[in-house]
């Protein structure tokens, strides 16, 4: 039976065990795959290059091959055939670290104390590496979708009918006005020469004038004085 917490009838809930507790304990996978297999290929080059330095050396290359060829026959980034997948990859690598690490044990296989010390360390490495990195395959980044933009109604266009036009107030004083203006200024320009032709015609009717006068006053040519 269930203990209640004191002062409150709720039930107060076991703690988990079991699965729950498993699952809660359970190591996250954070490495990516392509790490996986760039340290399995660089580990065949470190084993060439270390394989010059101890005995029975080519139980070296044989191991550090094995994890090469692993590598590239996954279907990762760096795989080559990628003939087998992911998860079977990481199960191919543990059970190489795991022969890997009985190959001392063989006295016609067994290098030197330097080999054993390579050997050993190599293979608990790459098994410790194998079961932190992930199998998943990361999901595609999604494209979005092109926006189909939608034609809309066309807008209507209402003829406005055109206003008769009225004329404005003043509009004919206003031309009248600016008649008279320009006549004024017509005037004043063509006054010198108004002036100057009314001044020769006054002239000459004055001239006239004196010369009808001229001939009134002078006797006539033929008559002869009255005898005595």
């Amino acid at each position: 039976m269930a203990s209640t917490a004191s002062g409150h009838g709720a039930p107060v809930a076991p703690p988990p065990v079991g699965p729950q507790l498993r699952a809660g304990r359970s190591i996250s996978k954070v490495v990516p795959f392509w790490v996986l297999q760039a340290a399995e290929i660089a580990l065949l080059v470190a084993m060439v290059d270390l394989s010059f330095h101890v005995h029975n050396g080519i139980v070296l290359v044989v191991a550090g091959a094995a994890f090469a060829l692993a590598a590239m026959t996954a279907d990762g980034p760096l795989g080559v055939v990628r003939l087998c997948s992911r998860r079977v990859h990481v199960k191919v690598v543990v059970a190489i670290a795991i022969l890997v690490t009985l190959v001392p044990v063989v006295p016609l296989l067994r290098p030197d104390v330097s080999g054993i010390v390579i050997l050993v360390f190599s293979a608990v490495g790459v098994f410790r590496l194998a079961t932190l990195t992930s199998t998943e395959r990361p999901a595609p980044a999604r494209r979005a979708a092109p926006t189909t933009v939608q034609p809309g109604p066309e807008p209507t266009v209402t003829a406005v009918p055109d206003r008769p036009t009225s004329p404005r107030p003043g509009g004919a004083a206003r031309r009248a006005g600016q008649v008279a203006a320009t006549a004024v200024v017509a005037a004043s320009q063509h006054r010198p020469a108004l002036e100057h032709r009314t001044r020769q015609s006054i002239r000459a009717a004055g001239r006239s004038v004196g010369r009808l006068r001229t001939g009134l006053g002078r006797p006539k040519s033929g008559s002869g004085a009255p005898g005595v």
